[in-house]
């Protein structure tokens, strides 16, 4: 599949194809010379722009990660209460992971290909976990701040549960290729409050 687009400068048309396919393909089973088949560049554009495949993927997961964190805040921002700011990102799942026709998280899918932690694929799939960690903790605080009834929950507690119900459902729905991971995820996550 062709994703190259010539109104796109050569180093956009790179990363957008090597986007497409490490999210596809994983990014074991991409190659260098696949990526600059189908973006329509050669060797030296690509060389000049990503030194290594490596790097190519870091540039990868940070695009990735500024458009989920952009996304999921767009998506809280929308609700009026903090009960429903937040319900929704547990309750958005379902949609996204059918908008993923079931092939899940990319920074899940790289972590599960990169045995190594320390590496700088790795660490970019920290980062950006912590980031939405961070999101989660701050949708709890105000849920606790919110009224009184939710004053005596543990903000570590909840955020850590919220975010491992999350994982787990996406995880659930990709090995299941089903939704109802994400939608029982959703019961689970009141739970928490409750």
């Amino acid at each position: 599949m062709k994703t190259a687009n010539k109104q796109l400068s050569p180093k956009e048309r790179v990363l957008k194809t090597a986007s497409d396919l490490f999210y596809r393909q994983g990014y074991h089973e991409t190659g260098i010379n696949q990526i600059i088949k189908e973006a329509e560049v050669s060797k030296a554009t690509f060389y000049s722009h990503f030194p290594s495949k490596e790097e190519l993927a870091v540039a990868y997961m940070q695009s990735q990660d500024a458009l989920q964190m952009a996304g999921i805040k767009e998506m809280i921002r929308k609700e009026t209460t903090p009960y429903n700011r937040f319900m929704a990102v547990i309750k958005g799942l379902g949609d996204w992971i059918l908008s993923t026709d079931f092939r899940g998280c990319e920074f899940l899918n790289m972590a599960s290909e990169i045995i190594n932690p320390d590496h700088p694929i790795r660490k970019e799939v920290k980062y950006h976990m912590d980031g939405f960690r961070s999101i989660i903790r701050d949708i709890t605080q105000d849920l606790i701040k919110s009224d009184s009834k939710y004053a005596n929950l543990d903000l570590q507690e909840v955020t850590d549960g919220y975010f491992i119900i999350v994982n787990g459902a996406i995880a659930s729905s990709v090995e299941y290729h089903d939704i109802w991971p994400a939608r029982h995820a959703i019961k689970q996550t009141e739970k928490l409050i409750h």
